[in-house]
């Protein structure tokens, strides 16, 4: 029942994201820099800051692990888990103790969700213009890095990917990142009502797709 349960959710995951993918590329236009130009600015700012890394032979080893786990973390707190301990270093790695079981939410956040990107998005909405674009431009610094760090650490090595199959976790992770990323530079590019819109917009898609392949 659990293989069929997570091969099921894998097949809906691949759905929801080809719907999801087709809005993001029917959406791209000669207008997207223009909307999108302070996170674009933000994602310039990152490349920087690793180039500059690499000719000082620095790295960003403790910021990834400390985000790593810091996701881990907030959703253990969301699914009601009591945290127990919390550690992060640049050789050693990290690791969260929690009560509770381990779910894929918990096991598969710091792969799925940008945090810090989203974090910031929701307090531009609050802020006034010119604090506005600064929240927008680290945005776009915290997208590229939660890219960044997806793609350092998706490696089949990894415990959290291992629980629930290779098949569920790539899948849910890819989902996850064509839906969280755009909807966070919507949200604070263009408000909540352009983050709604996507959400519609993609489900509707994947309804669609679904009513097509079944008549």
């Amino acid at each position: 029942m659990r293989t069929l349960i997570l091969y099921s959710s894998s097949a809906l995951f691949l759905l929801l994201t080809a719907a999801f993918g087709v809005v993001l590329w029917k959406g791209i236009d000669g207008d997207c820099f223009q909307i999108y130009r302070f996170e674009c600015i933000g994602v310039l700012l990152y490349i920087a800051l690793r180039i500059l890394f690499v000719f000082l032979r620095r790295n960003l080893e403790f910021a990834e692990t400390f985000y790593h786990e810091l996701n881990h973390t907030f959703f253990a707190l969301l699914c009601f888990h009591k945290v127990e301990s919390f550690s992060a270093h640049a050789k050693k790695g990290g690791l969260v103790t929690f009560n509770g079981d381990l779910n894929p939410i918990i096991a598969l956040a710091p792969y799925s969700f940008p945090l810090f990107a989203f974090w910031c998005s929701l307090l531009s909405l609050i802020l006034i213009p010119e604090a506005r674009s600064v929240a927008r431009i680290f945005v776009g610094f915290f997208l590229a890095f939660h890219l960044i760090c997806v793609l350092r650490t998706t490696r089949p090595y990894q415990t959290d990917l291992q629980l629930y199959g290779f098949v569920f976790s790539y899948s849910a992770i890819l989902f996850s990142n064509v839906f969280w990323i755009p909807l966070t530079a919507r949200l604070c590019a263009m408000g909540i009502s352009s983050a709604m819109s996507w959400c519609l917009s993609g489900f509707e898609m994947a309804k669609n797709g679904i009513f097509l392949a079944v008549n």
